[in-house]
């Protein structure tokens, strides 16, 4: 017995043909909004500035602060939007280098400016990474400006030490700020200060060593020296060295005499 041909048919298979049709113009509209996409974000994300100069800001290199706020301006938004926070590391680190160079022009306006652009990068970073040192780092040096060392400056400093103890690069932009408030600090505070430098010169930063030493005060300049006491003579001698180079020289039991047998003087 022979089956007729069912009338519904030619009906399916247009349905499916249709569907078939309607799945593919959805898979290139998705498609050219994913392009769209990538061309309006892809160059801010990916700007290949940013990781290379944040890495030169945090040895030490500085820059025309006209040309990082170009650059921080260019990628803030998109790193902000996708919540990246290894971009938004990197731009607070740049914007942080902006603000010490108006500090050292004197520019009260565009310090306070900068302060208030460093205060709001720090807090989009912890929104996507609450343990970030580097956050509240920022957060500190924001507060520390804008209000004086006090008990909520204290605690963005303590946050600081408890996420991010032993990155050096922090470490250097770190310890003068919290050598800079040590007899106000709690005991805590300025032990971590103490260790802050204590790292740099256990990794043989000698002059980085020496300008830490020249940012403390005279009671800081007692706690450092007794954490290099157990360090090799060669180690203290090259430290001596960077120290007199900054026209001060060091009076301590675990420094002997100059060479003319007078005591070294502060």
């Amino acid at each position: 017995m022979s089956r007729e041909p069912s009338a519904t048919a030619p009906a399916t298979q247009a349905e499916n043909s249709a569907l078939r049709w309607i799945l593919r113009g959805s898979t290139v509209a998705l498609a050219a909004v994913a392009l769209t996409w990538i061309a309006t974000v892809g160059p801010d994300v990916t700007n290949p500035s940013v990781p290379q100069i944040a890495s030169r800001v945090a040895r030490g290199e500085r820059y025309d602060p006209d040309r990082l706020r170009w650059i921080v301006a260019d990628n803030l938004s998109s790193a902000r939007r996708l919540c990246l926070a290894r971009t938004l590391r990197e731009l607070l680190l740049l914007q942080l280098a902006i603000a010490d160079e108006s500090t050292r022009a004197g520019d009260l306006k565009q310090i306070d400016a900068d302060a208030d652009a460093v205060a709001s990068t720090s807090r989009a970073l912890l929104a996507c990474a609450p343990t970030e040192g580097l956050g509240w780092f920022g957060s500190y040096w924001a507060e520390i400006r804008q209000a004086g060392f006090g008990p909520r400056t204290a605690e963005l400093l303590a946050l600081s030490y408890r996420f991010a103890p032993h990155e050096a690069w922090l470490q250097l932009i770190r310890a003068p700020l919290a050598l800079r408030v040590f007899n106000a600090a709690s005991p805590e505070l300025r032990d971590h200060a103490v260790q802050d430098f204590a790292d740099i010169f256990q990794a043989r930063l000698f002059p980085s060593a020496a300008t830490l030493y020249q940012a403390a005060g005279t009671e800081a300049r007692v706690a450092l020296l007794e954490r290099t006491c157990s360090a090799p003579d060669a180690d203290r001698d090259l430290f001596a060295h960077f120290v007199a180079e900054k026209g001060l020289r060091i009076r301590h039991r675990c420094y002997p005499a100059d060479a003319d047998g007078d005591p070294l003087s502060h």
